[in-house]
């Protein structure tokens, strides 16, 4: 009986693993539209009038940035966690159609981490719901 040299992780792994995917994408979708949104909004709350002042212009740039920064931040530690969780890679491999040759049968690809995916996955996410957004539901006047 030969014992297979790489273990898969077990079901309460895998869910785990998945709730933290999860997460990462959900933070990762908070820090493309969430975060830009919420500072916006803030500001125009807090305005006195219609008009947008270098300040509250200057405000929103450095609010935007610093909840971006602390995100990246966020974000890594749940990739931390997922590795952790994982059994302690955060890499997967993944072999891009293009990035491969008609007759080529190997499976063996370039190792990319859970974070590049949500990361990806999460700004492609945020373009195609702002185009809907901006062609389909934003209203001028």
């Amino acid at each position: 009986m030969s014992s297979p040299t790489t273990r898969s992780p077990s079901a309460p792994r895998k869910i785990a693993g998945a709730l933290i995917l999860t997460l990462m994408l959900a933070g990762g979708l908070f820090m493309w539209a969430g975060n830009p949104y919420l500072w916006i909004r803030v500001t125009a709350s807090r305005a006195d009038s219609q008009n947008l002042t270098m300040g509250q212009a200057a405000f929103v740039i450095f609010a935007i940035a610093l909840t971006g920064f602390v995100m990246v931040k966020v974000l890594a530690v749940l990739n931390g966690w997922y590795a952790k969780v994982m059994g302690g890679s955060d890499e997967v491999t993944v072999r891009m159609p293009w990035n491969q040759s008609m007759r080529d049968g190997r499976t063996t690809g370039r190792t990319t981490s859970a974070i590049d995916i949500v990361m990806v996955g999460s700004v492609s996410i945020a373009l195609v719901v702002a185009t809907i957004w901006f062609f389909f539901f934003a209203t001028y006047g």
